[in-house]
């Protein structure tokens, strides 16, 4: 039975369809089944926002550093599903993409993580189809037994898989190149219209998958120049007009893309009307942005942090993160051009590698490997030369439809050398090495690294980032928390993602978390963190900081070996000190705790020092485990301090109070102070989504709670560094109304979170409830 259809000059046996199909099953089914073993990718986020937005409404705006089609394919996976998209929000009329895409996926939708697995599920088609264009570029080109090899190799490469399960634009960009590649070939063997269609459209949806897209003309200029003619009649400039032609096809896809828009750019400079002015000018755009960060980013390779970048950094990183069998039989495929004097046959296939590698050497970009991951599908297309049987060189002058490298010779199993089985022998083995390390990594093949990479742990000491960071983690540390017992964490993570919409428990550290700021980062001790667990993502530990004048703040856990690890890109440390180490108390205010030195801190060796921070003495004092607190009660003014012993959620105790004067006229103000005792349960307070964990409220109020005529509302000490017993005195100014009628008003207070808007329960002697009655204030 033979089921006919062309790929190149070769029709399709049945059991080839088999093996075909089968091929992308299995490529599918690593991807899918491991998407929801991954929490969003740094970017993913902006990208699916942004796609999905325009799917929605027509407008492009949020789409400003990458267009959107990669986004838009994402989208297309939650079309069955019912999501909120927050058009409301100010973000969207500000076209704020980050604030924008984080109250889209982590706010405005209850289940984010399943918004992600159905989005990735399209980009997942689009690995199977450059699966698809390889296995038919392949049989064309380097012939039948050179595509099952290159499958093969596409099949189980980590970071072709990695990549194909994240809505981010770098798959996209692969695959559309490879087959505009493809196609050009098919185009300089045969100079068909269909062909020249097929290579402006695919070069335009390279162009709106990544800006990088436009690296496809001058390669393909220089494929054009390089060429063997095929035909007598084939001359240059009948080139050059179809190379012309196909850059108007692929802006006419661009403009497709982009809504059929017409206008000038909108920032005026260039006054004539363009097809999807928006592209061009966020091209601009990102190009002097790009130019402008320079020096303003912090880097990292083989152990050292930059603001210059490397001009080596690919070169590395294609060393240690592409898989040795690859680069081997890549390799092998280089010399065999070499050898068979057809590098001018083969440019197609090492023209666009060679312009991306160029790119990288400027040092740019040094931010991942994917950045180069075009250059992979050439590469694997490379390593198909070695089963390719050696040949004479083609007859430059002769027509082809289809061209192949080599066709296959048949042969008995008795004509087959000795050097032959030894070869075959060897690619089998290159291959099962291949297979074998990809999946021993699965579901981490964005963290793969080969064998010259060494141990695991020696991984983030040469690439960090999306070479093996990405944000992708979270729910391989909430499994592994689960598994050790381990509650919470402290933890710096060098992602966009929430890590509670992933059920990890944790307490902020500086790091690139999102909607994390304020008194809890600054109370961070870098030198000597308090006990407990402490999650460090890789691009953090190394690093050292989320801003490059920072100090380096995780120093202290660089050269210990991790207990533990999430996945690859996230190590976990125990924390402990010996119980005899003395423990030093120490108030810090205003600075972070984290941009002082050892010497301001008073840090010493054969010491343990606890550091507890607040935002000034005048707003609050904190007195370490009581001391001191007791002249207080005689302060002049508050001889009518009154003992109080209320209990807020077992988290704070009210020791004592006062507030003068007792009676006021309206426009006056009136002076509480509030004592508060540390417990136990405040160390462990549920970790905030955004700002302070926990904010004390005063207020003025009739008989009726809700109606307030003044009120306080704030806390200004860190929990973190805060220990059992510790005091904080809170002074509060309450400003009464001119307009406030005369009466007795009731004196309230309580405790709540920011995040939830819950109170922490109030036990007193007079009862239970959700805040506490301190007394009566006059107002005359």
């Amino acid at each position: 039975m033979r089921m006919v259809s062309k790929l190149g000059d070769r029709s399709l046996h049945w059991w080839e369809w088999l093996g075909l199909v089968t091929a992308l099953a299995v490529f599918a089914t690593q991807a899918l089944i491991a998407s929801p073993h991954k929490s969003a990718a740094f970017d993913e986020q902006y990208h699916l926002a942004a796609g999905y937005a325009y799917l929605r409404t027509g407008d492009a705006r949020l789409a400003t550093t990458h267009p959107p089609l990669m986004g838009l394919l994402g989208g297309l996976g939650l079309l069955s599903k019912a999501v909120v998209l927050p058009i409301e929000h100010p973000a969207w009329a500000a076209a704020d993409r980050f604030l924008f895409s984080d109250v889209f996926l982590w706010e405005a939708n209850p289940d984010p993580q399943a918004l992600l697995v159905a989005a990735r599920r399209p980009i997942v088609v689009v690995g199977l189809l450059l699966l698809i264009g390889l296995f038919c570029f392949a049989r064309g080109l380097l012939g039948v037994r050179a595509s099952w090899l290159v499958v093969t190799l596409a099949l189980f490469d980590p970071n072709l898989l990695a990549n194909s399960r994240v809505v981010t634009t770098d798959l996209g960009l692969t695959c559309f190149l490879l087959l505009a590649l493809w196609r050009l070939w098919a185009w300089l063997e045969a100079h068909t219209l269909l062909n020249l269609l097929l290579v402006g459209l695919c070069a335009g949806l390279a162009m709106a998958a990544k800006y990088t897209g436009l690296f496809f003309w001058p390669a393909a200029g220089l494929i054009t120049l390089l060429y063997p003619a095929t035909a007598i009649t084939d001359r240059i400039w009948r080139r050059w007009i179809g190379l012309a032609a196909m850059g108007v096809v692929a802006c006419a896809v661009l403009w497709v893309v982009y809504g059929f828009t017409f206008s000038p750019l909108p920032d005026g400079s260039f006054p004539l009307p363009l097809p999807a002015p928006f592209y061009w000018q966020q091209l601009l755009n990102t190009y002097f942005r790009i130019v402008n960060l320079q020096g303003a980013r912090l880097d990292f390779l083989l152990g050292e942090a930059s603001n210059q970048g490397w001009w080596y950094y690919f070169p590395v990183a294609l060393a240690v993160k592409t898989p040795l069998p690859l680069l081997l039989l890549g390799l092998i495929g280089l010399v065999t051009i070499a050898r068979r004097h057809r590098w001018r046959q083969m440019s197609v296939l090492w023209v666009l590698p060679l312009l991306f590698l160029g790119l990288g050497l400027t040092g740019i970009l040094t931010i991942g490997y994917r950045h180069i991951l075009p250059a992979i599908p050439c590469l694997i297309l490379l390593a198909g030369l070695v089963a390719t049987p050696s040949q004479p060189a083609l007859d430059k002058t002769a027509r082809h439809d289809a061209v192949e490298f080599a066709p296959p010779v048949r042969r008995s199993v008795t004509q087959i050398t000795p050097v032959q089985w030894g070869a075959s022998a060897l690619i089998a083995g290159l291959l099962i090495w291949l297979a074998a390390g990809s999946l021993r990594i699965w579901p981490h093949q964005e963290a793969f690294f080969n064998e010259l990479a060494g141990d695991w742990y020696n991984w983030s000491n040469i690439l960090v980032d999306s070479n093996l960071d990405w944000g992708q983690d979270l729910p391989a540390l909430r499994e592994t928390m689960a598994a050790m017992g381990i509650d919470e964490v402290n933890l710096a993570y060098f992602g966009k993602a929430a890590p509670e919409q992933y059920g990890v428990r944790y307490r902020p550290l500086p790091s690139y978390l999102r909607f994390v700021e304020g008194m809890e980062l600054n109370a961070y001790n870098p030198y000597q963190p308090e006990p407990g667990w402490y999650a460090i993502s890789a691009s953090s530990l190394r690093l050292g900081l989320f801003q490059p004048e920072t100090v380096d703040l995780y120093a202290f856990f660089r050269n210990r070996r991790p207990d533990a690890r999430a996945g690859y890109s996230i190590y976990l440390y125990n924390v402990t000190y010996p119980p005899e180490l003395p423990v030093v108390r120490r108030v810090v205010y205003g600075t972070p705790i984290f941009a002082q030195s050892q010497a301001q801190l008073g840090i010493q060796a054969q010491q343990r020092t606890q550091t507890k921070w607040g935002r000034s003495p005048a707003e609050a004092t904190i007195y370490p485990l009581g001391e001191e607190i007791l002249p207080l009660a005689a302060a002049p003014g508050y001889e009518n301090f009154l003992a109080s012993g209320a209990e807020f959620g077992q988290a704070f105790t009210l020791l004592a109070y006062a507030y003068t004067p007792t009676e006021v006229a309206p426009g006056q103000t009136v002076q509480v102070k509030l004592v508060w005792q540390v417990g136990e349960a405040a160390l462990t307070m549920p970790a905030p989504t955004r700002g302070a964990p926990l904010s004390a409220f005063v207020q003025v109020t009739t008989e009726d709670p809700a109606t307030k005529v003044a009120q306080f509302d704030g806390w200004s000490t860190a929990l973190r560094g805060l220990e059992t017993g510790d005091v904080i005195v809170q002074p509060i100014t309450l400003e009464i109304g001119a307009d406030v009628a005369p009466g007795a008003y009731h004196i309230r207070l309580g405790l709540y979170s920011p995040q939830s808007g819950g109170r922490l329960p109030v036990r007193s002697a007079n009862g239970e409830g959700d805040h506490l009655d301190i007394g009566l204030l006059s107002i005359r």
